[in-house]
């Protein structure tokens, strides 16, 4: 199969194939059919340590091997709760990019290959010790030559290729797994490669990430609780990203025994609820709120930062996800099917019944505590881990979703454990629906209905025309084949053609009671058609009617 591809990915194809045996993997690149691509004294030789590993732990270890792309790839399936078991999830948790910066000298040349000029003509100022370093780039403090102190995040050397190759591999063997190992399937392997892809590129494209913090900086611009770092335009590319500096402390950071109960109650509302904000009102949110991307700033000001990863809700999905939410507080089974129903890809042969009944259960699990006590980011999680084990398929958003919450939950319960997110999120969910269903919300969903059906219209001629040039070539085959209509349409057909016969027979019998009438009181000498034999041969008529009558009654009572 490798001979065909390039040599570069060739070669990083087999050193995934060996990664993947040396860490006891061994049985799925068999599965797939590439254990022939590695050498013969290789294969199944997996060190002692790694055999009295999980398959859980060997699965994070391999990830992390493998480099910045299946670490990533490992993060974001780590947010997938309605399609993979709970230890996996648990060891995905734990990914870390395991890397050293890259030195200065690349700094320099990754900033002139991308503007053209050298650091000095854009910074009085550069510290060569990098502030925080990743797989994907590295952030380093500068100052302008106007004074202002900023963050210079530039993107790791030759790393954009390695995860353009790393994720073409990906795409081939979750298609491979996808054909050749049964139970697979509801993996949905090759699609979660395709949203994964879509994701990691975005986050290495630097201006993506800029205009998602200026999005959310708009959105945050009437809460004073809350600070976006302006980006830096004149000195941001794909591979540079430029932004004011945030000084503060780290949440993680924080000596919570040394602030005032004031303060901790202000901070974990001021988080809470600003990413609630973005979820359920704005639809565009940060989805990785991990306590390193929060600051806490001078007079207790929020700073977020690290807009790579966002997440995307339409109206439709966030008046559902409000509906699911409200229906979650109500305790309402039917809301929340409901609002499964019309946020996720629901199989034709699910049971209902059986689904209504779990959620019951887990509505008693999860809600006969005090509303403190209650976790809402991993009711949500579980809630759609219940929801996969019917096969039902959720929008990656959605499960960012809560991922995001549950990771807000984890900051908050160090900082105030008695506040609940449901005390921030219910409203906010109210507040939705109202959004959902006002006359202004109501017309705009109406109008574009309209818009839809006059496009639908409009284009009626010529699908029509095709369709019957179509038939004039003979070349438009389509047959449906129902049985139980097929059936139901002969029963109907059979009993019009008893009503017909009725019919003729009821017309049979005024005939004769006419010709009964004439004959009883006309003169035959003086008619010539009352000495005919009509009497007789109309009776003849009406029984040979009433026999075939009975005769299609019964044939119809036996199928």
């Amino acid at each position: 199969m490798l001979k065909h591809a390039r040599f570069r990915q060739a070669n990083r194809f087999r050193q995934i194939i060996n990664a993947l045996i040396r860490n006891g993997f061994g049985f799925f690149v068999q599965k797939i059919g590439l254990i022939d691509e590695v050498p013969r004294p290789r294969k199944w030789r997996v060190p002692e340590e790694k055999r009295i590993k999980s398959t859980e732990e060997r699965i994070r270890i391999l990830l992390e091997e493998l480099g910045p792309a299946f670490v990533k790839l490992g993060q974001i399936a780590s947010t997938r709760k309605d399609i993979f078991p709970q230890p996996l999830l648990d060891e995905l948790e734990k990914l870390q990019d395991h890397v050293s910066p890259f030195s200065y000298e690349e700094v320099k040349q990754v900033f002139e290959d991308e503007t053209g000029d050298p650091l000095s003509s854009y910074f009085s100022e550069f510290e060569e010790e990098p502030l925080a370093s990743a797989s994907i780039g590295q952030v380093h403090k500068a100052k302008t030559h106007d004074g202002r102190k900023v963050a210079v995040k530039i993107q790791r050397p030759g790393v954009q290729k390695t995860i353009e190759t790393d994720l073409d591999i990906l795409h081939e063997i979750a298609l491979l797994a996808d054909r050749h190992i049964e139970g697979t399937a509801r993996y949905h392997l090759p699609k979660l490669v395709k949203e994964f892809t879509k994701m990691i590129l975005r986050e290495l494209n630097y201006k993506i990430e800029g205009r998602n913090a200026d999005r959310i900086r708009r959105q945050t611009a009437d809460d004073p609780r809350i600070y976006i770092p302006e980006v830096d335009w004149k000195c941001t590319t794909e591979k540079i990203m430029t932004m004011e500096l945030i000084e503060g402390t780290n949440v993680n950071h924080l000596d919570i025994h040394s602030i005032s109960r004031e303060r901790r109650e202000h901070i974990s509302e001021a988080i809470t609820y600003t990413i609630c904000k973005q979820i359920f009102i704005d639809g565009f949110y940060h989805a990785d709120p991990h306590p390193g991307n929060i600051y806490v700033m001078e007079n207790d000001v929020i700073g977020l930062l690290d807009f790579g990863m966002v997440g995307r809700l339409t109206q439709e999905l966030r008046s559902s996800l409000a509906s699911l939410v409200i229906g979650i507080l109500r305790k309402n089974t039917d809301d929340i099917v409901k609002a499964i129903s019309k946020m996720g890809r629901v199989p034709l042969e699910i049971d209902r019944e059986g689904l209504k009944k779990e959620i019951d259960d887990f509505q008693d699990l999860y809600f006969n505590v005090p509303m403190q006590e209650i976790r809402f980011g991993e009711v949500v999680n579980d809630l759609l881990a219940l929801i996969g084990s019917y096969n039902i398929e959720v929008p990656h958003d959605v499960t960012l979703v809560a991922k995001a919450l549950v990771t807000v939950e984890s900051i908050i319960s160090e900082l105030d454990p008695e506040l609940s997110i449901i005390e921030v999120v219910e409203p906010l969910g109210d507040e939705l629906l109202r959004e959902h269903l006002s006359p202004i919300h109501l017309q705009r969903r109406l109008r574009n209905h309209a818009l839809d059906y006059l496009d639908a219209l409009s284009g009626t001629p010529d699908m029509i025309k095709k369709t019957m040039t179509l038939i004039e070539k003979g070349r438009l085959r389509h047959e449906i084949r129902l049985p139980e209509v097929e059936l139901i349409g002969r029963r109907y057909a059979r009993i019009g053609n008893q009503l017909t016969l009725s019919v003729l027979l009821l017309a049979v019998s005024i005939v004769l009671g006419s010709l009964i009438l004439g004959i009883t009181l006309g003169d035959p000498a003086q008619s010539l058609w009352l000495r005919l034999p009509v009497l007789e041969l109309g009776f003849l008529i009406f029984f040979f009617l009433f026999f075939w009558l009975m005769v299609s009654i019964l044939r119809t009572r036996i199928k």
